[in-house]
């Protein structure tokens, strides 16, 4: 068990490792292209933010423990609804957006996160469900990029000289290198961790729903606080918002062509589900009113993912 803990700590602390080295890298060739905030935020930040549970996801698939990954989504998306949220407007002392962003995209995040949940009320995510979300998906980009017109402030670009090209190369060697250290790490993270599972008597979902998904979602939680720091803090939520429907259609929609995922009678699911659609329902609620949360609002949100990590906790012990 001792083997088994130091191996899952130590594929934690690389992979989360990687995954910050990947955000920077992305953001400092973004700088490079000059692309937009839209872009950068809302695409290339949540697929790089994401990119520890996508490897996650595949890993587990072809390890045929797809509940893990199932888990780990469940739990990522929580921890982005709470606290990689609630961190962003404690930080920044509240957030305030764009009314047309609060009014439409935050409640079909909402829909986006609860459909692989949806289609597993059969008891199971088949691959004919893996197609859908990924269909989905692609609607949901498509969607996004007709309102880049909300998000055009370009980045700071930089001068395009030697000296910015030889660090735009070091940034891709740097990524190249993240990513695989992020496969191995990844292989390793599912494999200590679903003997680990089994060591303690806890199940995989249950694992990677507070194990897990701390681990993934630290590039969200990074890039979050950095946001907020330098108030970008519009940048931080799209960021968030994005990995949460990068996860549930992207990756899960990937997991289950590989190895569909059952769920029949998981209380877990049921339980961590629950605290999803709690969290969701409030931060909807906070925002809809007004296009903004307070910072007592934020510290609401991050009590309820310590409340569900308490749940989780006691449930496991009886």
């Amino acid at each position: 068990m001792i083997g088994y803990i130091l191996l899952f700590a130590v594929s934690f602390f690389f992979m989360a490792c990687a995954g910050g080295t990947l955000v920077r890298c992305i953001t400092r060739m973004a700088r490079f292209f000059k692309l937009s905030e839209f872009v950068t935020a809302f695409i290339l930040m949540s697929f790089a933010t994401s990119i520890p549970e996508l490897f996650i996801g595949v890993s587990s698939a072809i390890g045929g423990v797809p509940n893990m990954s199932l888990g780990n989504i469940i739990g990522a998306n929580f921890l982005n609804i709470t606290l990689v949220i609630g961190i962003i407007a404690f930080l920044g002392n509240g957030i305030r957006v764009e009314s047309k962003i609060s009014h439409r995209n935050f409640l079909l995040i909402f829909f986006l996160a609860f459909l692989p949940i949806l289609l597993a009320l059969d008891g199971v995510i088949s691959r004919g469900d893996g197609i859908v979300l990924i269909l989905a998906f692609f609607l949901y980009i498509y969607r996004l990029m007709g309102e880049k017109e909300y998000f055009s402030k370009i980045l700071n670009g930089v001068n395009l000289d030697f000296r910015a090209l030889g660090r735009f190369f070091v940034s891709m060697n740097r990524f190249f290198l993240g990513v695989v250290v992020l496969i191995a790490s990844s292989a390793l993270l599912v494999w200590a961790g679903e003997r680990l599972a089994i060591g303690i008597h806890m199940n995989l979902l249950s694992f990677g729903v507070i194990f897990v998904a701390l681990g993934t979602t630290l590039p969200e939680l990074v890039f979050g606080a950095r946001a907020s720091s330098l108030k970008h803090a519009n940048m931080g939520i799209g960021n968030a918002l994005g990995s949460i429907a990068f996860n549930s259609l992207f990756i899960i929609g990937v997991v289950s062509l590989i190895s569909p995922i059952a769920v029949q009678g998981d209380s877990a699911f049921f339980i961590a589900t629950a605290f999803l659609f709690s969290a969701l329902l409030l931060f909807n609620i906070f925002i809809y009113s007004r296009s903004a949360m307070s910072r007592n609002e934020g510290l609401i949100l991050i009590s309820l993912y310590i409340f569900f990590i308490v749940i989780e906790y006691v449930l496991q012990m009886m």
